[in-house]
């Protein structure tokens, strides 16, 4: 019986020992690159191709204000303009109108107080982010001006304990994940320490300014960006952890921050995270993480090549304006057809889009934000098949291949950034292909006045299949469509009845083996995103 006991004793001393070696185990990514870089792009987020999140927070409030356009996004960035010497600076007069002096220790943390997210339904959000059609989706967790976005309890300077007393991100993420959405959260904290060095030598050399908020220590607590580098890095690196073991998130995604400040760390314990949850994790890399690390962020399709032979996406504002990501008054939204085409161009070149809401500081959305929403989402639960989980095929664009760059000029005659595609220049010649499988997919960005669609790329003189046959074409939408191959293209006739009007979407089966060659492409021409 002794006998027994004693093996029965070193049973359990084994299985305690070889579970106690399971959870001990060191977790697979250290905080250096050499093993971050191991790191692989997931598949569903090479496969998603569409994802939205949203501008929101603090600087919101200002759009709604008596100013000319979009000064949220100037305030965002080191606070501009209202931290002025000067009491006849515009953007400082507009405040103190609102607020109170500047100089008698009013600032951008009172602003909170009309920031109350009164209306904010993240079930409704998610509702309508999900009907657009979106595989990811999230917010801005913290932006340029160090206000976070969820209760935290790193510091005070956020929307649990100061404005809206409510967890925003966490309320939204919780219900995006409820519709079988990834989650995700931006961040873009990393430059903030640097935007407001400037900004506290000129209050401290400024006659009359001594009392601004900003250079009072009561307020650090607030202004946790303020004071030495040392002390950043920690605060930065304690709030992203915070967020990242709270929320665990899907994708992350850095506006600047790379090789400082903790980048490594908080990249580390994301990837450790999602092993540790069983999740396939994703970061953004919007330049500042080298090459062929996360999915590249090119901001407004800036600087981008023609085609990239990595996941990328392209990430933009709803609004027409290159740089209107938060919300002012008379905002004007994108039109449903604009980002549908563009999206199309972008998937063919192995690319997808993240579009960013303009929410009202109540938490409402303006109609056309509705509308540009569930624009898109029609057009994707037709024609979805021709986007999601594709690949670009061996020819990926026919009509409008240059670089379709564009620029704004606002009315003071300063020039924005390049962007591309300009949605405007592609039409009815333009064909941009993809596949799937053996399914091959031919998306016309437009209605050939003729009725009939002519599509050079798929003439008898391009290999299509191993023995270069078509078996069928359909119309995604409405079936079976005539069609005639010769050796100077494939004609499609349309049927009288479209099933939309912006991009026509055809799905071309091959008899044999499709040809599921990779477009040629330059490595000399496969440059990051340029830092924005």
């Amino acid at each position: 019986m002794l006998q027994k006991y004693r093996f029965l004793l070193l049973g359990c001393f084994i299985i305690c020992c070889a579970f106690g070696k399971s959870s001990n185990q060191e977790p697979p990514y250290e905080a250096k690159w050499d093993s971050l870089r191991k790191h692989q792009v997931p598949q569903w987020a090479k496969d998603a191709k569409f994802g939205v999140y949203a501008h929101w927070g603090l600087y919101s409030v200002v759009g709604g204000w008596d100013v000319n356009k979009n000064w949220a996004n100037d305030i965002a960035c080191a606070y501009h303009g209202v931290y002025s010497p000067n009491k006849r600076q515009d953007k400082r007069r507009e405040f103190e109108k609102h607020i109170g002096p500047v100089n008698e220790g009013f600032g951008y943390k009172d602003l909170a107080k009309q920031f109350k997210a009164e209306k904010f339904d993240p079930a409704y959000w998610a509702d309508l982010v999900k009907r657009s059609g979106a595989r990811y989706a999230g917010i801005c967790a913290i932006h340029h001006d160090g206000y976070a976005m969820w209760d935290s309890e790193v510091m005070d300077f956020n929307a649990g304990k100061l404005g809206p007393r409510r967890d925003l991100l966490g309320d939204f993420l919780k219900e995006v994940k409820k519709r079988g959405m990834k989650t995700m959260t931006s961040f873009h904290h990393a430059r903030t320490y640097k935007h407001f060095q400037s900004v506290v030598k000129k209050m401290e050399q400024a006659e009359g300014m001594e009392n601004v908020d900003i250079l009072d220590p009561r307020y650090r607590n607030y202004y946790w960006f303020l004071g030495e580098q040392d002390n950043f890095s920690r605060v930065r690196y304690e709030l992203t952890k915070e967020v990242i073991e709270r929320y665990k998130p899907d994708v992350i995604w850095f506006d600047g921050g790379a090789g400082g400040f903790g980048t490594e760390r908080i990249l580390a314990d994301f990837f450790n995270m999602a092993h540790r949850e069983g999740k396939e994790a994703c970061v953004h890399n919007k330049g500042n993480f080298g090459k062929n690390f996360g999915v590249y962020s090119y901001e407004n399709g800036h600087k981008r090549p023609l085609y990239v032979e990595w996941p990328w996406e392209d990430d933009t504002p709803s609004a027409i304006g290159w740089c209107d990501w938060p919300w002012f008054k008379n905002i004007e939204y994108k039109k449903p057809r604009d980002v549908v085409v563009r999206l199309c161009d972008l998937v063919a070149r192995n690319g997808g889009l993240l579009l960013s809401m303009n929410p009202r500081p109540d938490g409402t959305l303006d109609q056309g934000q509705i509308d540009l929403l569930e624009g898109i989402g029609q057009w994707l639960g037709q024609n979805g098949e021709a986007i999601y989980n594709t690949v670009p095929w061996k020819v990926f664009a026919e009509g409008h291949t240059e670089r379709l760059e564009h620029y704004q000029v606002r009315e003071d005659g300063a020039k924005s950034r390049s962007i591309q595609p300009d949605p405007k220049r592609l039409d009815w010649t333009d064909v941009r292909f993809t596949r799937n499988g053996e399914n091959l997919y031919a998306t016309v960005l437009g209605i050939a006045p003729s009725g009939v669609v002519k599509i050079k790329t798929l003439s008898t003189e391009t290999a299509i299949s191993d023995i270069n046959k078509i078996e069928s074409v359909e119309l995604l939408g409405t079936g079976p469509v005539e069609w005639k191959r010769t050796g100077e293209t494939l004609e499609i006739k349309l049927p009288k009845k479209l099933p939309n009007e912006w991009a026509l979407a055809f799905r071309i089966r091959v008899k044999g083996e499709l040809d599921k060659s990779k477009p040629p492409y330059d490595e000399k021409t496969m440059k990051l995103p340029k830092q924005t």
